[in-house]
């Protein structure tokens, strides 16, 4: 692919949705100075005429239902099996929100990442798209390194002793901890890098860098597989944890008595805390830290779904802050920030871990009681209530504000069509608190 060409990314999904949505977030991005051009396919039949035409694509986004209920995960296998490319980074996308595939199915398919439709946002579609270039690109980059080392031997072999140093120092000035470990354990080879992270001499090393080590060198060692890729988390020399990529690959002959394993470590420690930070700034309220709406209504559909199945208990309430709009009026939005910041605070006090806070908008908060009776549902909202009104906010000053909240409490019965049902009959009960004096709680009529 030349410098400065858009890189081509491949969307296949039936449907037209996606791809106008996607074609629009694409537009607005670029990755290292290129655009990015977009391929669409509509079924798995039509991708395959595009990838087998078209090898420079370095990663397409995959719809599994389609033709068929998997022929997204079918498109995948005859890419690895048929086509025989490894480069290619397929990020897979489904409409089943929270219902992510098996690891045994990732693995299975060689797929390379996992998106939700519904994360379909600017931010996660980027975040995949570059990790899935880089990763492209290294291997595109390894693979021409690789390609010129071979024509180099072939071409010039009076030079090996040569071409052996320059290998050598290649490996060793690589970024990545690269190592050679022999059939015993020992470690025999490895780089400045690998020295560097463990604080290792140059001297055999016999250390474990993961627990799963030794497993994973006894699998490849005897044949079961010729290559892994895992993730781990690791601890070097100066006692910090990462989280790697770890690669391996066995050297020799299975079961042979110089085998050994090869391998390369790749940080991907920031990247997580990226990823980490990306889903908690798209599922946190970021002013009390509670859930937002969409992560706060995604879970209670989870919880339903598992209540209805199950046939156990399922509580929500709404809370509402009492006169609100008199406290920012009064004090202004910044003591209203804190007011809302403190009543968040308290109810999470009083909440279980299982237990999840949302703030639906404004100073609407909503509960999210799993395995909760009506009677525990009413013990936990009147805990709440009081808290609330217990709780002082400091004004400018030296003096305090106190306000309290109204809730109203609703059971799941699990012949509700939706969640949403459920919150309308908690919200009617919190506006029949509002009626009836606020500073307290109402059970839904039907409970």
């Amino acid at each position: 692919m030349r410098a400065g060409q858009p890189w081509p990314v491949l969307v296949v999904d039936d449907d037209p949705g996606i791809h106008a949505m996607t074609r629009l977030l694409l537009n607005d991005f670029s990755y290292q100075e290129r655009r990015f051009e977009m391929i669409s396919a509509a079924t798995a039949a039509e991708a395959r005429e595009i990838l087998a035409a078209r090898p420079d694509i370095p990663v397409t986004l995959l719809d599994v239902v389609m033709e068929s209920h998997n022929s997204g995960l079918e498109l995948a296998r005859w890419v690895r099996e048929t086509l025989h490319n490894a480069r290619l980074r397929i990020i897979l996308r489904t409409g089943q929100p929270g219902e992510a595939p098996e690891d045994e199915v990732m693995a299975r398919y060689d797929i390379n990442d996992y998106r939700a439709k519904t994360d379909l946002t600017a931010q996660t579609l980027f975040t995949a798209l570059v990790g899935a270039l880089r990763a492209w690109t290294d291997i595109d980059a390894a693979e021409g390194q690789a390609a010129i080392l071979e024509r180099r031997v072939e071409e010039r072999t009076r030079e090996l002793d040569t071409q052996r140093r320059f290998a050598e120092t290649l490996v060793e000035m690589l970024p990545n901890p690269v190592w050679y470990k022999d059939g015993a354990g020992a470690y025999r080879l490895y780089n400045r890098a690998f020295r560097d992270l463990f604080g290792v001499g140059a001297a055999c090393w016999s250390g474990a860098m993961a627990p799963d080590d030794g497993s994973t060198d006894s699998a490849l060692l005897s044949g079961t597989t010729d290559r892994l890729t895992f993730e781990a988390q690791i601890a070097g020399h100066d006692g910090a944890a990462r989280t790697v990529v770890v690669s391996k690959a066995r050297l020799g002959a299975p079961a042979a008595p110089d085998s050994g394993v090869i391998g390369v470590i790749t940080d991907i420690t920031d990247r997580k805390l990226l990823e980490g930070e990306l889903r908690r700034l798209a599922t946190t309220d970021p002013l009390t830290g509670a859930a937002n709406r969409r992560q706060f209504m995604a879970i209670a559909e989870q919880e339903a779904e598992r209540s209805a199945r199950y046939r156990r208990p399922l509580a929500v309430l709404m809370l509402d802050i009492d006169h609100f709009k008199v406290v920012n009026d009064t004090h202004g939005h910044a003591v209203g920030d804190e007011v809302l910041k403190a009543v968040a605070d308290a109810c999470r006090a009083g909440l279980r871990d299982v237990d999840l806070l949302g703030r639906l908008g404004g100073e609407e908060f909503a509960v999210l009681l799993p395995e909760t009776p009506l009677p525990g549902a009413i013990d936990v909202a009147e805990r709440l209530c009081q808290a609330v009104a217990r709780r002082a906010v400091p004004l400018p000053g030296g003096a305090q504000i106190r306000v309290t909240a109204s809730l109203g409490v609703a059971t799941y019965r699990g012949d509700a069509a939706q969640v949403d049902q459920l919150l309308a009959r908690a919200d009617a009960a919190l506006y029949r608190a509002k009626a009836e004096g606020r500073d307290r709680v109402i059970v839904d009529s039907f409970d």
